[in-house]
């Protein structure tokens, strides 16, 4: 149901920056996911997370930009210190802005910061005791990276973000509440189309 909603409203967004805008890059992402917070680490290592991503540029400034994206990440891991077995969602959304820094007319740079909020969806279990819960985080993403032309209106986006989500505790039911920050670095390439 959420996944829906928001799908949908992704779809209109695009529509009205189509229509209106100057320059609208539509892209689909994957990267690597490396987590940077040592027992978010300790749970679930690294694995893939993916999704689209707009990008718009601002009607009366050429090199800003701004962004909103949907990805999502699914991995299944054990926490060693609680003899916790947890799978965990996350659909993070982002809506930010990035600055173009063009090198030549094949190649744009960017750098951009965002606004994260994220559904997050686990399951714990240990022993008889099996727990499922669903939450929001809020937090923060940087990005940084290249706009690569391929021909006139395909390209490529390589790219490093780092994204940190504060939320309740999500390492199991046997533990008692706490905040948590779920931090990661995202390694990666899209594969977009330009319209304009």
């Amino acid at each position: 149901m959420v996944r829906s909603k928001i799908l949908y409203g992704f779809i209109l967004l695009f529509l009205y920056t189509n229509t209106y805008c100057r320059d609208v890059i539509l892209e689909f992402k994957g990267a690597c996911l490396l987590p940077t917070n040592s027992l978010f680490k300790e749970c679930y290592k690294g694995s893939a997370i993916y999704g689209p991503e707009l990008t718009v540029q601002l009607k009366n400034y050429r090199n800003w930009y701004a962004f909103a994206s949907i990805d999502y990440f699914q991995k299944t891991g054990r926490c060693l210190r609680r003899c916790d077995s947890t799978k965990l969602q996350l659909l993070p959304l982002a809506v930010g802005i990035k600055y173009f820094f063009p090198v030549s007319d094949r190649v744009n740079l960017y750098a951009g910061l965002g606004f994260q909020p994220t559904y997050i969806r686990t399951k714990s279990s240990r022993a008889c005791v099996v727990a499922k819960k669903s939450q929001w985080g809020f937090g923060g993403i940087g990005k940084v990276g290249a706009y690569i032309d391929i021909t006139h209106n395909f390209l490529f986006d390589l790219f490093i973000d780092y994204s940190a989500i504060r939320t309740d505790n999500l390492y199991g039911p046997t533990v008692d509440s706490c905040r948590v920050t779920v931090s990661a670095a995202l390694f990666g390439g899209g594969l977009g189309y330009r319209f304009n």
